[in-house]
């Protein structure tokens, strides 16, 4: 009833006063003009938006919801603006991220070059740019294709590829792996016939669902345009309508009609899920009222029916519910109180790249990322390539130190403050002989240092080591199995041969020994966090018999790896990661919950369960 009463008011509200509410939003999203529009989710949490240029050299927007976006500029300017093709002009752009690099690819095309026009690419190392132009990746006679424009690049199965075409057939291509080049010996396949441009390709479930346009895009109140879809199992095709008939023969679903008041909606961007697991499409469109104005901004939601994208009523809304935007993503969170500030690490989404960091006053209201690299705390000049997962940070002395995974090994950073930059003098690992994640530094009462962690041996299993005083590697005399998950409890509730006990995290309260640690695997509904005790850092742990946090105290699922810490009233709180939605992993989420000691165990404070969000 909230939203049916929010949208009854809003709709009593003209126009030109209507503000955007946490509830609903109105159509147009961007009351100007901004063909072909393409989005990404950048790292730094921001949405950003490129269009073709009727604002010259590329526009750019950003927005954190979806709904409210501010010009923040142009991805080139006159002097760095691509060169070839010099009467063309910059149409429907492509945004990607690329291993550490913004990808752009764009069309570069004057009416009626249909041989003279082609696809180029630019990169960089921000969202807003600046880009570097890299020149075209080919041109229409180059290629064989006549009009090639409106460029889409998807990463498939651990290679890349580039799709394009208007209205002459589309086709595919494979790039290199940076994605600057189109790769040598690859052959283009054609995909789909000639009623259609403005290519996407959704990966959803079993299947791969092509999007496009058909019909006159640019007539203003003449136009046709309205977007379309085909599916596939494989990537190349087959592609086919409802009834099974290719679209390489012009046959096709049609998602999205003209209404009373947009005219031609079509060439829309990704597909963006928001945090309530709801799917969002943007695209541009004609006022009925206004066509003069350009090709506007517009978004919907998508559905889905029988495996089909779906549109309420086949046609752009005016007011709807709004995205829901604000939860942290972050699995494997740590957190960290200095100086009266709480700075949350974890790992992120693309874990490929570095750690976040988001800060609190309070632990309810979270900003960031906020890291002193463009939101990263750690990011490049360290060990490590790919796999950053599950940082721990500590101070000592005046330093602050991250431990953390990266290539299925540990190692450990420096920074002069919590945001970072944490690195290293030299990237290196802590020396090992098998593979290990998930390091948890615990300093003892006497100033020995013991770095708990999981070796890869015959399942995820805790070990725990001492480290030597620069804590550049451990006395692996000392190193003994501290915990691994017992079949047949609530450890390994999907009888696995490979257990999973990991993510520890150790605590000294009077003369006991307290280690938090996690078992099944984490896209198990059933991962959850147990606690063991020991008389000693290195043990012997003794178990209790049942997790203290899980899904059935929780009610979400897949609860688990997480950080115990005191709160500024010196109570005991534990941050974990658990599953996005009921039916989908990830990105997982990331909560908090109140403990308190009962006996020589925790529990859970009832009703102290939030989830993390800005």
């Amino acid at each position: 009833m909230k939203h049916l009463f929010t949208a009854i008011i809003a709709m009593a509200v003209s126009a030109s006063s209507f503000a955007q509410t946490a509830a609903t939003y109105r159509n147009p999203i961007i009351d100007t003009s901004l063909p072909d529009p393409t989005v990404i989710r950048a790292d730094d949490g921001y949405f950003y938006l490129y269009a073709t240029e009727n604002i010259r050299n590329t526009p750019i927007y950003r927005s954190a919801d979806l709904t409210d976006w501010k010009f923040v500029g142009t991805a080139f300017n006159d002097q760095s603006r691509p060169k070839w093709n010099p009467k063309g002009n910059l149409w429907a752009p492509d945004i990607n991220k690329i291993d550490r690099k913004y990808v752009l690819y764009y069309s570069k095309s004057e009416w009626g070059g249909e041989w003279t026009c082609g696809i180029g690419v630019a990169t960089a190392d921000r969202p807003e740019g600046p880009f570097t132009d890299h020149g075209s990746l080919f041109i229409s006679k180059e290629i064989g294709v006549q009009n090639s424009i409106d460029p889409f690049f998807i990463s498939d199965g651990g290679h890349n590829y580039l799709f394009w075409g208007s209205f002459r057939g589309i086709y595919g291509i494979e790039l290199t792996a940076d994605g600057l080049a189109v790769k040598p010996g690859a052959e283009k396949q054609r995909v789909a016939g000639t009623f259609m441009e403005g290519t996407y390709i959704h990966k959803r479930g079993g299947y791969y669902y092509l999007f496009g346009s058909a019909g006159t895009c640019c007539e203003g109140e003449k136009s046709t345009y309205r977007v379309t879809v085909g599916r596939s199992k494989n990537l190349f095709g087959p592609y086919v309508d409802k009834q099974g008939r290719p679209l390489t023969e012009n046959h096709f679903e049609v998602v999205l009609h003209r209404s009373k008041d947009v005219v031609g909606p079509g060439h829309n961007s990704e597909i963006v899920t928001d945090d309530e697991g709801h799917d969002w499409m943007l695209y541009h469109g004609f006022k009925a009222s206004d066509p003069d104005a350009g090709r506007v901004v517009y978004m919907d939601r998508v559905e889905w029916l029988d495996g089909w994208p779906v549109m309420k009523g086949e046609e752009p809304s005016n007011i709807s519910p709004a995205p829901q935007f604000g939860a942290i993503h972050l699995a494997d969170p740590t957190v960290f109180f200095d100086n009266g500030t709480y700075y949350l690490y974890g790992t992120t989404p693309v874990a490929d790249t570095g750690f976040w960091t988001y800060t609190s006053k309070n632990l309810k209201h979270w900003s960031g990322p906020a890291g002193a690299d463009d939101g990263f705390a750690l990011r490049g000049h360290t060990y490590g390539t790919k796999g950053f997962w599950a940082p721990q940070v500590f101070k000592r002395g005046d330093k602050y130190l991250m431990a953390y995974t990266a290539n299925e090994q540990l190692a450990i950073a420096e920074a002069d403050s919590p945001l970072g930059p944490f690195m290293q003098k030299q990237p290196v690992m802590l020396p090992a002989a098998v593979r290990e994640i998930d390091p948890f530094v615990f300093f003892d009462d006497n100033g020995k240092a013991y770095l708990y962690h999981v070796r890869l041996t015959n399942g995820n299993r805790i070990f725990v080591a001492e480290l030597n005083d620069d804590l550049s590697s451990v006395k692996e005399e000392t190193a003994r199995e501290c915990i691994s998950a017992k079949p047949g409890t609530w450890e390994d509730t999907q009888n696995v041969e490979w257990t999973v006990c990991e993510g520890p995290t150790v605590v000294k309260i009077g003369k006991t020994y307290y280690m938090f640690y996690s078992c099944n695997d984490f896209r198990n509904i059933d991962y959850a966090v147990g606690v063991a005790t020991a008389k000693s850092p290195l043990g012997p742990w003794k178990k209790q018999k049942k997790p203290v946090i899980s899904r059935h105290n929780i009610g979400h699922n897949g609860t688990g790896h997480g950080d115990l810490f005191r709160d500024a009233h010196g109570e005991w709180q534990y941050v974990f990661h658990f599953h996005d939605t009921d039916s989908r992993v990830s990105p997982r989420r990331t909560g908090l919950v109140s403990l308190r000691q009962k006996g020589k165990t925790f529990e859970v404070v009832p009703g102290s369960f939030r989830i993390v969000e800005r």
